[in-house]
């Protein structure tokens, strides 16, 4: 079975990536970052550090223009 961590409540999201709940919220509404609903439970399933690597990845490209 694999341990790796498949899903962040928002609370869990927000300390592993020192976002706020707005700034998490905004980034679940245009896209950024993927979550899905289970009941009234959001959970986030792109983790923290994909969310951060695609940040480097455009960051490294608007740095090569």
């Amino acid at each position: 079975m694999n341990s790796e961590k498949q899903g962040w409540s928002i609370p869990d999201w927000c300390d592993a990536t020192s976002l706020g709940r707005t700034k998490t919220f905004e980034l679940i509404s245009n896209g950024s970052i993927r979550s899905i609903r289970e009941g009234r439970r959001r959970i986030i399933i792109t983790s923290p550090a994909d969310y951060f690597n695609a940040k480097f990845s455009e960051a490294l490209e608007f740095s090569d223009d």
